[in-house]
């Protein structure tokens, strides 16, 4: 019993020395080593030390840099393999971290690669830039059944994993898939570090791919290089990806007073296209009733005194005139008949409001909105406007003698009141 006993604690610590194993280390020495307790050891015992620590490792990656940039700077990237969950990636990245120390001592640039994670770190900035070497390959050695339909059948997989993968957001780049070839069924996965761009994902694994071609036949490989990698079975040996949220696409709030001034924008455009409807609304009228009336059943064809005094007259005193004997809707075009009357005063109500002669009684902008739009609001009396033909208050200074015999009218023309200031140019308030 006790000899049972003795090989199952054996077993289990051969399996967990193997879990904590490296499947491939590179320990380069060119680089330069780093001395017991300098600026570099310490700033990289506090960047695994961190590194293992860590409860969020961000969809399985993880980069860091401690220290000021310089030579004594620790950068440090981590990756696991994009379907495994959290507990174990950082499982694997706990172990990676002590183990690298113990296989590359004293180096200041290490890479290494265990089962589910890899593992970087070197003083110069690593994060966002593509290496493709070292290359680690680890070979399945038996033969695919068929190994023409087998190597057609695994480019096929890899060039379309390859695209997926390097199309990746900034949170993972990673793909998984199946290619029957044959009798054979390939199981495919590829992956790179999400701090390269699309290009540098696509050269990278570009580069893994083509050493597929150095192991024809082979039924599975794992091709890793410190920014990219792949592997191929004839068994399934990935799970289930967790799902990857979207890179935010959508733009910020805006800024405290970004509604108020969009309000304002609203409200100008409003009013300016009200106010162009006005103005062409009135200049068809204007256009309309510009010709003068003539009364058929004169004499000789002599205008009568009405269709004489309909010559001196402008729109705003025939508009006023009509509102002051409430008839205001004689301005209006007959073609506009089916409308709403009320309507139409009211229209015609808010111009007179606008072309007052006291230019302090005009409303702004932002009132002639606030009329157009509420029913409600009761609307002042509109003031005399301005460029008004007073011939109704100085109708006794109208010359109207005309003589028939003679066919002559003697008229004279009458006083009108100017304000210069009422010439401006339309905008809005």
């Amino acid at each position: 019993m006790f000899f049972i006993f003795s090989c199952i604690l054996l077993h289990l610590a051969s399996l967990t020395i193997a879990q904590t194993d490296l499947l491939y280390k590179n320990c380069p020495n060119d680089v330069g080593n780093y001395t017991t307790n300098s600026d570099f050891q310490r700033n990289l015992n506090s960047a695994l030390s961190s590194l293992d620590s860590s409860t969020q490792i961000d969809y399985g990656f993880y980069n860091l840099s401690v220290g000021q940039p310089g030579p004594d700077q620790a950068n440090v990237i981590a990756l696991c393999r994009g379907d495994i969950g959290a507990d174990e990636c950082q499982n694997c990245i706990g172990n990676s971290s002590a183990k690298i120390l113990q296989d590359c001592p004293k180096q200041k640039e290490a890479f290494g690669i265990a089962d589910t994670c890899i593992l970087r770190y070197s003083n110069k900035s690593i994060f966002g830039a593509m290496e493709d070497s070292p290359i680690s390959i680890l070979v399945n050695t038996a033969n695919a059944t068929d190994v023409n339909q087998f190597d057609q059948g695994l480019q096929m997989l890899m060039t379309r994993l390859r695209s997926t993968a390097a199309s990746g957001n900034s949170f993972r780049k990673f793909a998984t898939g199946n290619e029957t070839a044959g009798y054979d069924i390939i199981f495919g996965l590829v992956q790179c570090t999400p701090d390269l761009s699309e290009l540098q994902c696509d050269n990278c694994l570009a580069g893994v791919i083509r050493v597929i071609g150095q192991l024809v036949g082979r039924q599975g490989a794992r091709i890793t290089a410190p920014s990219c990698n792949l592997r191929y079975e004839i068994r399934r040996f990935f799970g289930v990806t967790p799902a990857t949220p979207q890179s935010p696409s959508v733009s910020p709030p805006p800024p405290p007073g970004k509604k108020k001034n969009n309000a304002r924008t609203i409200i100008i455009i409003v009013v300016s296209t009200v106010s162009v409807a006005i103005l062409i609304s009135c200049l068809c009228i204007y256009l309309r009733i510009k010709k003068p009336k003539e009364n058929v059943e004169t004499v000789d064809e002599m205008p009568t005194t009405e269709s004489l005094q309909f010559d001196f007259r402008d729109l705003l005193s025939y508009a006023w005139k009509n509102w002051m004997e409430n008839t205001g809707l004689s301005v209006m075009d007959p073609v506009l008949s089916t409308g709403s009357s009320s309507e139409m005063m009211r229209c015609i109500h808010i111009g007179l409001l606008c072309v007052q002669e006291n230019i302090a009684h005009r409303p702004n902008m932002a009132s002639v909105v606030l009329m157009l739009s509420s029913h409600s609001l009761t609307l002042p009396v509109p003031s005399q406007p301005a460029f008004f033909m007073n011939s109704s208050t100085h109708r006794s200074e109208l010359s109207s003698s005309m003589d028939y015999n003679s066919r002559e009218a003697k008229t004279e023309v009458l006083p009108l009141s100017v304000n210069d200031a009422s010439i401006t140019e339309i905008s809005p308030r």
